[in-house]
């Protein structure tokens, strides 16, 4: 009888490690079309680039190479005869004032205990400037305005390190003209990189590569190991193949058999079992990620929802159906039914073109 229930227990004991389920982050890269965040007129395509510079600062940076700089991805920039007008101003950068910062560091031994001191003499120059953005459409109509910078943002520049206060005030009187050109070049291109972030995020439609993760099922012994490591692969393929300018039939296709495994694990492995509850919630999370790349958020978000039902972590499907929630909010917003589509940017044609 005891070496009958000695057996039984050592059966048991192998067969509940053959259902044992470790999950582990195996990730992956997509890519999509960031939707704006304030969509405009779909008709609208093309845009151009007004500049007005501070006198002082316009011996320094020339407004056509500024317009050049400017970008907003998705759309066109003319120098005439846009759907939408930028009309950018950049204000000279003033020197507000200067003075000799002293520094002094503790030098140590290799043992911690202090052996000497070194003073430093660093020049502070204190500046401000002003840029700024109107957006206008051809019609007159005002879109949006955004502030860069303002005279209330006071900006510190460090010069290099002098081993003396009289060297490095010399330094700032000799070489003032030197450090404000300098200033008003890496003020500029601040607020010109701004300008075209602002305009992209708000109204463009930017190329994205995103990193994400799957769970999958690491238990070499559970007997879904092989097919759980074969549709990771097959997911893999499918989303890697995936771009911004092409439309997701193929990806849609390609991804039908991992859905459809997913979905039978939900129903083989029904069971209250913390083990089966961890390989649904593997499920629910891969099938909510898979319909948030494939632009499907109603489908996301209820496969969300079951994994908070399901009760193994329900703080990720909130995030997911959150995420889903989202990307359904965008998507009516930008008036898309997908992030993957073209862009023929060099075609788009200006108001006095066809373009209204």
């Amino acid at each position: 009888m005891r070496k009958a229930f000695t057996l039984f227990t050592i059966v048991v004991c192998i067969a509940g490690y053959g259902q044992k389920v470790d999950l582990d982050k195996f990730y992956f890269s997509a890519s999509f079309r960031e939707l704006p965040q304030q969509p405009l007129d779909t008709s609208y395509h093309t845009f151009s680039i007004l500049a007005e510079i501070g006198p002082i600062s316009r011996l320094v940076v020339k407004a056509p190479e500024l317009i050049q700089r400017v970008y907003m991805e998705g759309w066109r920039r003319l120098n005439s005869d846009a759907h939408l007008q930028v009309q950018f101003k950049f204000e000279d950068v003033i020197i507000e004032q200067t003075g000799v910062k002293e520094t002094v560091e503790v030098l140590k031994d290799k043992d911690g205990k202090e052996i000497g001191k070194k003073t430093s003499y660093v020049n502070q120059v204190t500046y401000s400037y002003g840029a700024n953005a109107r957006i206008v459409d051809y019609k007159g109509q005002f879109i949006e305005s955004y502030t860069f910078a303002s005279r209330d943002q006071k900006r510190v520049y460090n010069s290099q390190p002098f081993n003396n206060s009289a060297e490095a005030r010399a330094y700032v009187l000799i070489g003032l003209p030197l450090i404000t050109d300098q200033l008003i070049k890496q003020s500029a291109s601040e607020a010109i990189n701004s300008l075209s972030a602002t305009l992209t995020y708000n109204y463009g439609y930017a190329d994205r590569t995103v990193t994400d993760y799957f769970w999958v099922l690491d238990s070499r012994k559970h007997p879904e190991y092989e097919n759980h490591r074969r549709a990771w692969i097959n997911f893999k393929q499918a989303i890697t193949a995936m771009r911004p300018d092409e439309p997701l039939d193929q990806v849609r296709l390609e991804l039908k058999p991992v859905i459809e495994y997913y979905n039978s694990i939900k129903k083989k492995y029904n069971s209250n079992s913390k083990a089966d509850k961890k390989l649904r919630y593997a499920s629910y999370y891969n099938l909510a990620k898979i319909y948030w790349y494939l632009d499907d958020p109603d489908s996301g978000m209820k496969e969300a929802n079951e994994l908070v039902i399901n009760g193994f972590d329900a703080k990720d499907g909130k995030g997911l159906e959150a995420g889903a929630t989202n990307l359904k909010m965008q998507l009516r917003s930008a008036k898309r039914d997908s992030r993957h589509f073209p862009l023929n940017v060099e075609d788009y044609q200006g108001i006095g073109y066809g373009g209204q």
